[in-house]
């Protein structure tokens, strides 16, 4: 089916598991078909730096975006055009082509997606900060490299003989708990109603070597994961649990061959409340092939659908019931964010798939969801460090670091790191929207995290507590996604400078900061 454009007027936007085993589950059947495409639409505005710092060697364009973060407040939408298979659509991506407004999602337009990295296991070790090593890349574009760093794993294709459309193909380099996580910056608002996400996904995937993940999470923050499991268990993921959030993990069926609903967890101050699929109920899935996925949410239930592969891409046929559950979001209006996890590909994929995977890949086409397009926000893109090096055990070679080390207080700040293209006007809060890293060894409950916009006055950011119950419960490898408050009077017009100190945190493993976006709220 040829995809049809989606057209936001300009004029409107000014008005007001133990992760170690597969799942089991049952044959589904399913039949009738459905068809999905157009482009995107938004309703905010982002700006991103380009480069690095420190010798960085990237080439990002700069990034603007605006969105409403006020939770369940803010702008009243209005609502979107027709898209992705949607009626009125608030977001639809059909990733046509690369786009020229680029930033840390690589072939993403940074106006809409931002997009950051987790890989929680010791990520500060031998100088590094947060490395990412090389994806050995399958067919997608003839200008493509054989081999792409984290500034290139987020790639649009071209059509396959599987997927007759262009279409996104994410490669996560970051192993043992790794993960590419892409937030859409337009807020999803389903107050009062029952919303739709829909999305054509890969449905091929391993527990053991790499899965899909959907959430909403109530602040724009970076990585959402889950770090759940028996006591002191911490592989299934031991990431940063979102402070609140939806989250929906995918799993395959005893083999790759079929996959469903592991389970739909709901986070309230980061604690757990799962809603396991007993039994998973399976659809086919092929390798390189799209799976057609909804998900539809209110306040008090998530149900959640898919077909069976798509011969083309194009055609599906009626979505069938994975997962439902009867649940109590503390939210009703959130950010919409795709996970691809690499659980650990090097370490199982040639002894579970019979292939060697220095990354593990996802494809995705016709992202999108429902509601109201929501103004009344701008954000402002921090890039990655983007500085090789090597010294990772589980990557032999050279490896990137996405990253920046946050040094002691006493040895004050190591790294000046740009914020650019910030615009003043209309602005009336601000926060820093960071994920973090902290090892786990020290006092935590005595962690504090100290930043300065534009050398100006220190600001302390202590861990609350929920952030110290997450990382002393025994399942988290130190990973978090946090929301720095920031003066407005702190920023100026044009580039800002961040830096950060940190007090009575251990330095054998320094913390680490990435993923970073400016998050305001406008008039």
């Amino acid at each position: 089916m040829r995809k049809a454009p989606l057209l936001v007027a300009l004029w409107l936007l000014g008005c007001g598991e133990d992760g170690d085993s597969g799942g089991d589950g049952s044959d589904a059947g399913s039949g009738g078909s459905t068809n999905n495409g157009s482009t995107s639409g938004n309703g905010g505005s982002t700006t991103s730096g380009s480069g690095g710092s420190s010798g960085s060697a990237s080439e990002s364009g700069n990034v603007t975006t605006s969105m409403d973060t006020g939770g369940t407040g803010g702008i009243p939408g209005v609502p979107g055009d027709p898209g992705c298979g949607l009626d009125a659509a608030a977001f639809c991506d059909t990733f046509e082509a690369p786009s020229g407004n680029r930033g840390r999602a690589g072939d993403l337009d940074a106006s809409l997606w931002s997009f950051s990295i987790g890989s929680p296991q010791l990520p500060s070790a031998n100088g590094l900060a947060l490395p990412v090593g090389p994806a050995t890349l399958p067919s997608c574009r003839s200008d493509l490299p054989n081999q792409a760093f984290p500034d290139n794993q987020s790639l649009v294709c071209d059509p396959t003989t599987s997927i007759h459309s262009n279409h996104l193909l994410v490669a996560v380099g970051a192993q043992n708990y790794g993960q590419n996580s892409y937030r859409v910056r337009q807020p999803f608002d389903f107050a009062g109603r029952t919303g739709k996400i829909v999305l054509d996904a890969e449905g091929f995937m391993h527990s053991l070597i790499g899965f899909p993940s959907i959430a909403i999470t109530e602040d724009p923050a970076p990585i959402p994961s889950y770090s759940i499991g028996n006591e002191n268990q911490n592989n299934s993921e031991g990431g940063a649990a979102p402070r609140s959030a939806l989250l929906i993990r995918f799993i395959n069926c005893s083999s790759t061959d079929k996959f469903g609903v592991d389970f739909i967890d709901v986070l309230e101050n980061y604690q757990d409340s799962l809603f396991k699929a007993d039994p998973v109920v399976c659809v086919p899935a092929q390798q390189g092939a799209l799976n057609h996925i909804e998900i539809s949410v209110s306040q008090g239930r998530v149900e959640v659908y898919a077909t069976p592969f798509s011969a083309d891409g194009l055609t599906f046929e009626t979505p069938e019931l994975l997962h439902a559950a009867d649940v109590t979001l503390p939210f009703t209006r959130g950010y919409v964010q795709l996970t691809v996890h690499n659980h650990a590909s090097i370490k199982y994929s040639e002894d579970r798939l019979g292939e060697y995977y220095d990354a593990w890949f996802t494809r995705f086409d016709n992202v999108g969801f429902d509601g109201p397009v929501l103004t009344g926000w701008k954000e402002f893109e921090v890039p990655f460090s983007l500085i090789l090096g090597e010294g990772v055990t589980s990557v032999s070679g050279p490896v990137m670091s996405v990253g920046y080390r946050v040094p002691d207080v006493a040895d004050g700040p190591t790294e000046t790191i740009p914020i650019e293209n910030v615009e003043l006007d209309g602005i009336k809060s601000a926060s820093l929207a960071v994920a973090s890293w902290y090892s786990t060894s020290g006092e935590v409950e005595q962690y504090n995290l100290r930043f300065r916009l534009n050398g100006g006055a220190w600001h302390d950011r202590p861990l609350t507590s929920g952030e110290v119950a997450l990382l002393t419960g025994g399942h988290s490898h130190g990973a978090l996604s946090q929301m720095l408050e920031v003066p407005v009077s702190d920023l100026k017009e044009g580039t800002n400078t961040v830096e950060f100190v940190s007090e009575n945190i251990p330095q054998s493993y320094p913390p680490v900061v990435s993923g970073i976006d400016l998050v305001t709220t406008t008039e």
